[in-house]
Protein backbone atom coordinates (compact mmCIF):
# COMPACT_ATOMS: atom_id res chain seq x y z
CA UNK A 1 0.00 0.00 0.00
CA UNK A 2 1.29 3.33 -1.09
CA UNK A 3 0.82 6.26 1.55
CA UNK A 4 1.35 9.65 0.58
CA UNK A 5 4.07 11.72 2.30
CA UNK A 6 1.68 14.20 3.61
CA UNK A 7 -0.14 11.42 4.85
CA UNK A 8 2.38 9.53 6.53
CA UNK A 9 3.70 12.61 7.96
CA UNK A 10 0.52 13.36 9.83
CA UNK A 11 -0.08 9.86 10.69
CA UNK A 12 3.78 10.06 12.39
CA UNK A 13 3.02 13.35 13.88
CA UNK A 14 -0.51 11.53 15.41
CA UNK A 15 1.60 8.71 16.48
CA UNK A 16 3.62 11.01 18.17
CA UNK A 17 1.14 12.51 20.35
CA UNK A 18 -0.47 9.38 21.58
CA UNK A 19 2.57 8.18 22.91
CA UNK A 20 3.48 4.91 23.70
CA UNK A 21 0.21 4.46 25.08
CA UNK A 22 -1.42 2.96 28.38
CA UNK A 23 -0.54 -0.46 30.31
CA UNK A 24 0.87 -0.23 34.08
CA UNK A 25 3.89 -0.72 35.74
CA UNK A 26 5.71 -2.04 38.58
CA UNK A 27 8.72 -0.12 38.80
CA UNK A 28 10.75 1.81 37.25
CA UNK A 29 14.48 0.70 36.30
CA UNK A 30 17.99 2.50 35.55
CA UNK A 31 18.13 1.41 31.91
CA UNK A 32 14.59 3.04 31.49
CA UNK A 33 15.99 6.47 33.36
CA UNK A 34 19.03 6.19 31.04
CA UNK A 35 17.78 5.94 27.90
CA UNK A 36 15.63 8.73 28.62
CA UNK A 37 18.27 10.91 30.68
CA UNK A 38 21.98 10.15 29.64
CA UNK A 39 23.25 12.96 31.50
CA UNK A 40 22.73 11.22 34.82
CA UNK A 41 23.35 7.56 33.31
CA UNK A 42 25.70 5.41 35.68
CA UNK A 43 27.37 6.87 39.09
CA UNK A 44 28.87 9.47 37.54
CA UNK A 45 26.01 10.85 36.31
CA UNK A 46 26.03 13.97 38.73
CA UNK A 47 30.09 14.27 37.91
CA UNK A 48 29.86 17.04 35.46
CA UNK A 49 27.99 19.19 37.78
CA UNK A 50 29.63 22.17 39.49
CA UNK A 51 27.14 24.01 41.58
CA UNK A 52 24.49 22.41 44.59
CA UNK A 53 26.46 19.32 43.87
CA UNK A 54 24.91 17.79 46.83
CA UNK A 55 21.43 17.97 45.73
CA UNK A 56 21.75 16.07 42.30
CA UNK A 57 20.61 12.59 42.05
CA UNK A 58 22.04 9.77 39.48
CA UNK A 59 19.35 7.73 37.66
CA UNK A 60 19.88 4.85 39.82
CA UNK A 61 19.23 6.32 43.01
CA UNK A 62 15.94 8.39 41.39
CA UNK A 63 14.63 4.95 39.53
CA UNK A 64 14.55 3.47 43.14
CA UNK A 65 12.45 6.05 45.07
CA UNK A 66 10.53 6.40 41.98
CA UNK A 67 9.73 2.80 42.33
CA UNK A 68 8.74 2.90 45.77
CA UNK A 69 6.57 5.91 45.47
CA UNK A 70 4.26 3.78 42.84
CA UNK A 71 4.26 1.33 45.25
CA UNK A 72 3.18 3.29 48.67
CA UNK A 73 0.93 5.56 46.37
CA UNK A 74 -0.56 2.87 44.29
CA UNK A 75 0.64 5.08 41.22
CA UNK A 76 1.09 2.17 38.50
CA UNK A 77 -0.62 3.89 35.09
CA UNK A 78 2.18 3.91 32.59
CA UNK A 79 1.09 7.26 31.52
CA UNK A 80 0.40 8.58 35.03
CA UNK A 81 4.20 7.27 35.88
CA UNK A 82 5.21 9.17 32.70
CA UNK A 83 3.57 12.10 33.67
CA UNK A 84 4.93 12.63 36.64
CA UNK A 85 8.62 11.87 35.47
CA UNK A 86 8.56 14.62 32.91
CA UNK A 87 6.78 16.53 35.45
CA UNK A 88 9.85 15.94 37.87
CA UNK A 89 12.70 15.82 35.23
CA UNK A 90 11.62 19.55 33.87
CA UNK A 91 10.99 21.00 37.42
CA UNK A 92 14.50 19.66 39.03
CA UNK A 93 16.81 19.94 35.71
CA UNK A 94 16.87 15.88 35.54
CA UNK A 95 17.62 15.49 38.94
CA UNK A 96 19.99 18.18 39.51
CA UNK A 97 18.18 20.16 42.06
CA UNK A 98 16.28 19.46 44.48
CA UNK A 99 15.02 23.13 45.45
CA UNK A 100 13.85 26.40 44.23
CA UNK A 101 17.47 28.06 43.37
CA UNK A 102 16.00 30.87 40.83
CA UNK A 103 15.07 32.97 42.02
CA UNK A 104 15.48 31.11 45.72
CA UNK A 105 11.75 31.06 47.24
CA UNK A 106 12.41 29.83 50.41
CA UNK A 107 10.39 26.78 51.03
CA UNK A 108 9.93 25.84 47.55
CA UNK A 109 11.88 22.15 46.90
CA UNK A 110 11.48 18.66 45.80
CA UNK A 111 12.30 17.12 42.56
CA UNK A 112 8.77 18.48 41.97
CA UNK A 113 9.13 21.77 43.22
CA UNK A 114 6.39 22.23 45.30
CA UNK A 115 5.86 25.31 46.86
CA UNK A 116 5.69 25.90 50.18
CA UNK A 117 2.29 25.83 50.85
CA UNK A 118 1.99 22.09 49.22
CA UNK A 119 5.53 21.33 51.13
CA UNK A 120 4.32 22.51 54.34
CA UNK A 121 1.05 20.00 53.46
CA UNK A 122 2.76 17.15 52.91
CA UNK A 123 5.18 17.72 55.15
CA UNK A 124 2.78 17.79 58.22
CA UNK A 125 0.67 14.36 56.34
CA UNK A 126 4.14 12.47 56.43
CA UNK A 127 5.63 14.13 59.81
CA UNK A 128 3.01 15.46 62.11
CA UNK A 129 5.07 15.41 65.05
CA UNK A 130 7.79 17.64 63.67
CA UNK A 131 5.67 20.40 62.26
CA UNK A 132 3.78 22.86 64.10
CA UNK A 133 0.51 24.07 62.57
CA UNK A 134 1.69 27.44 62.80
CA UNK A 135 3.62 27.25 60.40
CA UNK A 136 1.64 26.90 57.68
CA UNK A 137 1.03 30.58 57.00
CA UNK A 138 4.59 31.21 57.89
CA UNK A 139 6.53 34.01 56.49
CA UNK A 140 10.26 33.48 58.61
CA UNK A 141 11.91 32.10 55.86
CA UNK A 142 14.43 29.68 58.11
CA UNK A 143 11.08 28.27 58.93
CA UNK A 144 10.12 27.28 55.97
CA UNK A 145 13.22 25.83 55.15
CA UNK A 146 13.57 23.69 57.65
CA UNK A 147 10.07 22.71 56.89
CA UNK A 148 11.44 21.87 53.19
CA UNK A 149 14.17 19.93 54.86
CA UNK A 150 11.85 17.38 56.41
CA UNK A 151 11.37 16.00 52.63
CA UNK A 152 14.13 16.14 51.03
CA UNK A 153 16.12 12.50 51.38
CA UNK A 154 15.41 10.58 47.85
CA UNK A 155 12.48 8.89 48.46
CA UNK A 156 9.98 11.77 49.89
CA UNK A 157 11.18 14.38 47.55
CA UNK A 158 10.52 11.49 44.17
CA UNK A 159 7.63 10.67 45.93
CA UNK A 160 6.20 14.53 46.45
CA UNK A 161 5.18 14.35 42.62
CA UNK A 162 2.86 11.29 43.52
CA UNK A 163 1.54 12.73 46.98
CA UNK A 164 0.68 15.69 44.78
CA UNK A 165 -0.93 13.63 41.95
CA UNK A 166 -3.32 11.33 44.65
CA UNK A 167 -4.15 14.64 47.25
CA UNK A 168 -3.97 17.78 45.90
CA UNK A 169 -5.06 16.83 42.19
CA UNK A 170 -6.41 13.49 42.65
CA UNK A 171 -9.26 14.37 39.71
CA UNK A 172 -6.72 13.39 37.37
CA UNK A 173 -5.79 10.52 39.66
CA UNK A 174 -8.83 8.93 39.79
CA UNK A 175 -9.82 9.20 36.12
CA UNK A 176 -8.54 8.17 33.32
CA UNK A 177 -7.13 11.61 32.52
CA UNK A 178 -3.61 10.59 32.26
CA UNK A 179 -3.49 6.99 31.81
CA UNK A 180 -4.00 6.46 28.25
CA UNK A 181 -0.45 8.41 28.08
CA UNK A 182 -0.36 11.18 25.62
CA UNK A 183 1.21 13.93 25.60
CA UNK A 184 -2.39 16.47 24.91
CA UNK A 185 -2.99 14.70 28.70
CA UNK A 186 -0.33 15.47 30.12
CA UNK A 187 -0.04 19.13 29.06
CA UNK A 188 -3.67 19.15 30.54
CA UNK A 189 -2.26 17.88 33.70
CA UNK A 190 0.19 20.59 33.47
CA UNK A 191 -2.08 24.01 33.09
CA UNK A 192 -5.29 22.61 35.26
CA UNK A 193 -3.86 20.37 37.28
CA UNK A 194 -0.24 21.54 38.90
CA UNK A 195 -1.32 24.80 37.14
CA UNK A 196 1.64 26.04 35.80
CA UNK A 197 2.90 26.98 32.16
CA UNK A 198 3.40 24.95 29.67
CA UNK A 199 6.13 24.84 27.41
CA UNK A 200 8.15 22.81 24.21
CA UNK A 201 10.62 22.06 26.88
CA UNK A 202 8.31 20.19 28.98
CA UNK A 203 6.76 18.42 25.94
CA UNK A 204 10.39 17.24 24.77
CA UNK A 205 11.00 15.70 28.08
CA UNK A 206 7.87 13.42 28.28
CA UNK A 207 8.30 12.54 24.49
CA UNK A 208 11.98 11.47 25.66
CA UNK A 209 10.01 9.41 28.68
CA UNK A 210 7.77 8.27 26.97
CA UNK A 211 9.66 6.44 24.02
CA UNK A 212 12.30 5.16 27.19
CA UNK A 213 9.27 3.30 29.79
CA UNK A 214 8.33 0.24 28.24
Amino acid sequence: MNIPFASLGLLLLLLARMGMGAGTLTKVTTAQLDRAFPERASTSGCASITEFTSECATNKQAAQAITNAMAKYKITGRGQVVALISLMAYESNKWQYNINHFPGRPGQGTRAMLMYSFVYAYAKQLYPSQVQGAWQTSSDNSTMNNVRALVLDNDDSFGAAFWYLTTVAKDFASADKLRSGNIDDFKAYIENGVHTTWDSGRGDIWASVDKSIY
